[in-house]
């Protein structure tokens, strides 16, 4: 087979010195950066993922991929660097590093293809001095590289769409919503596990038939969904878990822990582009599992339940092999193989979209998530209702702002409603202390001024309880156009979205459409709103 060291070969490595990271509850880290160099002897149309190993005592070790910039391009050769990234030597709860090793993946020509060998980064005993470090990579100490990626048929996936376009009923597509209320009966986490249940269940009915579970959510941080992961790979299942690197990374949780150390496959995704556009640090914030080769949930909702359980979140489960197979494509891409193209139609009555995904319109662009959002704002006739977590100045292909698109569908008569988390479309740290009456004095973000001052109704929710730092439950990020087509997913409309891993489902139904009406007014009844 051929091997990736035929395109490019990795000439250096970098490490700096510690550097401080703080996590959503303020717990200290001290990292360090890192940087790997190739040079390529193919274009620029060649891409090339990381694959960093840190391999610790106690026989853990944790999994990360990388992304790469083209550096010095000329026709037929160039350089690759990669994006920032981080390792963090000592953390509190795993041993100390033995050795820091990475392989590498080329795209080209729609295939993924391995390095032959995994190279060595560094030494454990390296990370005592704290000084930078840079060295030539060699051959020395080099082991074969057993991390493999794949690809789906595209061809099977261009049918998977077309017999989606016309047949929506195959889909059974049901909506989720947690409602702040983790034994509601339309909470995602039932669901979750019996599905996995499910899993278990075929697999020790028919032990030769390998049964799969997919997790790729930002931040699985739940102690009932980890034990029964590793419960699941215990009896057989193959576990695959996909999730931010910040998540896994900087972390004291126990959960984080125990996945590390019970042999599932557990990957940390770098997502760490530099633009102008980009508001917040962008990251890997799919949240998708799929179940076996049919099942699938999908929604806003990070499997955090045991902490953010009185969040209101929502989602969308579908039992479908076709549906399955399309998540599986952005799966797999996410893990470091190819994501293949496809055509859609954007008007179908259903669409999968990802922000980095291949599926192209007939005019042979591609068509993501912000292009669905403002195109399907400037196509509503009647009624826009919007729950998000955060809104910002989201920018369309032709740089017109999802702003603009409310405003001027403001402007000529359709009525648009939106539901804000009243903390987030705030100015300011959100994570300060101060009584609900000052938090009411907050400056409004300018997008949600934009809004307001023209006239557009935007509710700003919160928990009906008072808490040290004000709290919103509201972390949906759905829209209903003209009551009958549906937005939702992990996709939060700013820019930032754009440049990390995120999806959208497009729903046109107006059965699937009427949950979330009642959702939308059900938040409006039950929350605190100021307006």
């Amino acid at each position: 087979m051929p091997y990736a060291e035929q395109y490019a070969f990795p000439t250096g490595v970098e490490i700096g010195r510690s550097v401080p990271r703080t996590n959503d509850f303020k717990e200290l880290f001290h990292v360090r950066w890192c940087n790997v160099r190739f040079d390529v002897f193919w274009g620029a149309e060649l891409n090339l993922k990381v694959v960093l190993r840190v391999y610790r005592t106690e026989e853990v070790c944790e999994t990360y991929l990388v992304d790469t910039d083209a550096v010095d391009v000329e026709w037929n050769r160039h350089r690759r660097t990669t994006r920032d990234f981080y390792v963090h030597p000592f953390p509190l709860k795993l041993g100390p590093v033995q050795r820091i090793a990475f392989a590498f993946v080329v795209h080209l020509n729609g295939t993924s293809i391995p390095s032959e060998h995994e190279y060595v980064f560094l030494e454990g005993h390296d990370l005592h001095d704290e000084r930078p470090l840079r060295r030539h990579v060699t051959l020395d100490h080099a082991i074969p590289n057993r991390y493999r990626t794949q690809e789906l048929d595209a061809g099977e996936l261009q049918r998977d769409v077309d017999w989606a376009s016309h047949h929506f009923e195959s889909l059974n597509l049901t909506p989720k919503f947690t409602k702040g209320q983790p034994y509601h009966p339309y909470h995602p986490k039932p669901y979750i596990h019996e599905r996995i249940d499910a899993i278990v269940g075929r697999q020790r009915g028919d032990p030769h038939r390998r049964q799969s579970i997919k997790v790729c959510v930002d931040c699985i941080d739940d102690a009932d969904f980890t034990s029964h992961l590793i419960h699941a790979h215990a009896n057989g299942v193959r576990v695959e878990i996909i999730v931010d690197w910040r998540k896994m990374t900087l972390t004291n949780s126990d959960n984080y822990v125990r996945l590390k150390r019970s042999g599932v496959e557990l990957l940390g995704v770098f997502c760490t582009p530099k633009d102008p556009l980009i508001e917040v640090a962008p990251d890997m914030h799919n949240k998708f599992v799929i179940f076996g080769d049919e099942d699938v949930i999908t929604g806003s909702f990070n499997i955090t339940f045991d902490r953010w359980w009185a969040n209101w979140e929502s989602g969308i489960t579908f039992r479908s092999r076709g549906v399955a197979r399309l998540f599986d494509n952005i799966f797999q891409s996410v893990r470091g193989g190819v994501n293949q193209r496809y055509g859609i139609d954007p008007l179908a009555p259903f669409n999968l979209l990802y922000t980095f995904g291949r599926h192209a319109a007939l005019n042979g662009r591609y068509y993501r998530p912000h292009h669905a959002i403002i195109s399907e704002i400037h196509r509503a006739r009647h009624s826009i209702k919007l729950v998000l977590f955060l809104i910002g100045e989201l920018q369309g292909e032709h740089h017109d702002s999802v702003i603009d698109a409310l405003i001027h569908a403001r402007r000529r008569g359709v009525d648009v409603r939106i539901i804000l988390n009243g903390h987030l479309a705030r100015q300011g740290s959100p994570g300060k202390a101060h009584p609900m009456a000052e938090e009411l004095r907050r400056p409004l973000l300018p997008a949600v001024m934009r809004l307001k001052d023209a006239g557009i109704p935007v509710a700003l929710a919160y928990g009906c309880d008072d808490f040290d730092v004000p709290y919103s439950p509201i972390h949906s990020k759905y829209c209903i156009f003209d009551e009958q087509l549906v937005l939702d997913g992990s996709f939060n409309w700013y820019n930032a979205s754009v440049f990390s891993h995120d999806m959208v489902i497009v729903a046109a139904n107006r059965e699937v459409a009427q949950p979330y009406l009642f959702e939308f007014d059900q938040i409006l009844r039950r929350l605190r709103i100021f307006w």
